[in-house]
């Protein structure tokens, strides 16, 4: 049993108070908006003129006020668009279940063996050719072999799975707030790029970006500086808007009414540990970087060598941190504690992350591509309103699907943390560690018990 709980917290209405760790996050994050206003202001004093002078000659601000209409039904277009396509994204997910991850499974097997032929029948499909080109049957071999152990060895796990998509949707449709924290997170993550590019801008001669100058101790630090405080505020606001959004997930499948209020409290009374894990998280980052330009400049095996270093150091930090936020949030953990929780229940539970991890993205992924057709279909609509033009309206479709990006890689990322979270709170409950009523209609409670008394006989 954890020794406290988040839905103790939200009955109380009472969250820990961590203020002396707020202040500290605060400051970190005051002093990286600074450098980077200031940097950003000194830049604007250098090259403003400069630039509105081009934009000027470009005439974009009479293509603008010409069209204005246009981007204001256009921009509508995009935010209508977004919200229709999430609750669509969300309806499927909540019927569809395993059926989403076979069509995923079936799809990528499409797309990777479809690429590997096409690649060797432009190479004429000799043994030689096969011979040179082998990595590249890897990723289809791999996809082929996890599709087969999907639908034998694993179809138990598979349903379970399924029904937790469906749960997913259902969280989804009901607590539309969970999505709110990661538009957040993304739209920060622009901004704090800004910042950082005038960061550096500012204080690194542009011969030494070109590498036309030798670095100085001068600019290392200022780059290394701006790089800390960069990683750093972007990791925190990417691992307090998942706690957030873990948070309002975990009150509502235990069978409460929670607020987005409540989400970033509940992210609020761990904050310690998420600065903590934070700041792991940029040394991770950071020795990734050293392995790559190392490999880099090496050259040749080298090369390789560092990016699979790299790639592996990667890999294995987010599998052992695969439950670290929710077990965290939920057991009211510091980060080192929640570390530990989320390595043991992912030794003991592998095959369910992995399925996740594939079959469930692979499911995700289909949803990714009605996003993009359906963003074709709605950009083509609004500029065949707007203008009655063919070339437009294919013009209106590419731009729309282009900017789908955006909400698609929202909404599949609330998926991804709201169906983690969910299998935290399944494999506690049958731990016996969660007791209690659970938000969980009963035939999908029956399935998910079903499913699993089967894969564990």
């Amino acid at each position: 049993m954890a020794r406290s709980d988040l839905i103790d917290f939200h009955k109380k209405k009472k969250y820990p108070v961590r203020g002396a760790t707020v202040a500290v996050v605060l400051a970190f994050f005051a002093i990286f908006i600074a450098a980077g206003v200031y940097s950003l202001a000194k830049l604007w004093d250098q090259y403003g003129t400069a630039v509105v002078n081009f934009l000027q000659a470009a005439g974009i601000p009479e293509v603008m006020g010409s069209n204005l209409m246009t981007v204001i039904l256009a921009f509508g277009g995009l935010i209508v668009l977004s919200l229709v396509m999430a609750s669509v994204a969300s309806l499927l997910a909540k019927r569809l279940g395993g059926t989403l991850i076979l069509i995923g499974a079936v799809f990528m097997n499409l797309i990777t063996w479809g690429i590997t032929i096409a690649v060797l029948y432009m190479g004429g499909f000799t043994l030689a050719t096969i011979g040179d080109m082998w990595p590249m049957l890897l990723p289809g071999a791999f996809t082929l072999v996890m599709t087969l152990l999907l639908v034998t060895v694993f179809k138990n796990r598979l349903r379970r799975a399924g029904e937790l998509i469906k749960l997913t949707g259902q969280v989804c449709l009901e607590e539309k707030g969970v999505f709110v924290p990661q538009l957040f997170a993304m739209a920060f993550s622009l901004i704090s790029a800004v910042l950082y590019a005038g960061i550096i801008l500012e204080f690194t001669p542009l011969n030494v970006l070109l590498n036309s100058q030798a670095w100085t101790i001068e600019a290392s630090a200022a780059t290394a500086v701006g790089m800390i405080l960069y990683l750093f505020t972007t990791i925190f606001i990417y691992n307090f808007a998942y706690a957030t959004t873990s948070a309002v997930t975990y009150i509502y499948i235990r069978g409460r009414d929670p607020s987005l209020g409540d989400g970033v409290k509940g992210a609020l009374s761990i904050i310690g540990g998420i600065a903590l894990l934070s700041v792991m998280s940029v040394i991770v980052k950071i020795i990734s970087a050293i392995l790559r330009r190392g490999g880099s400049e090496a050259g040749g095996a080298g090369a390789v060598v560092g990016g699979i270093a790299a790639s592996i150091l990667e890999w294995v930090w987010m599998l052992i941190n695969y439950f670290t936020i929710p077990a965290m949030v939920a057991e009211n953990l510091g980060a080192t504690d929640g570390i530990k929780r989320s390595f043991s229940l992912v030794r003991n539970n592998f095959v369910d992350v992995i399925i996740k991890e594939t079959g469930v993205r692979w499911g995700f992924a289909v949803l990714a591509l009605m996003f993009f057709g359906g963003f074709a279909l709605g950009g083509a609509l609004i500029a065949w309103v707007v203008t009655n033009d063919l070339v437009m309206t294919i013009a209106g479709a590419i731009v729309f699907m282009i900017l789908a990006s955006i909400p698609s890689t929202l909404v599949l990322k609330t998926f991804d943390i709201v169906y983690v979270t969910l299998l935290y709170v399944f494999i506690r409950t049958k731990a016996g560690d969660i007791r209690g009523k659970l938000a969980i209609p009963a035939p999908m409670k029956k399935e998910l018990n079903a499913a699993y008394r089967k894969a564990n006989s």
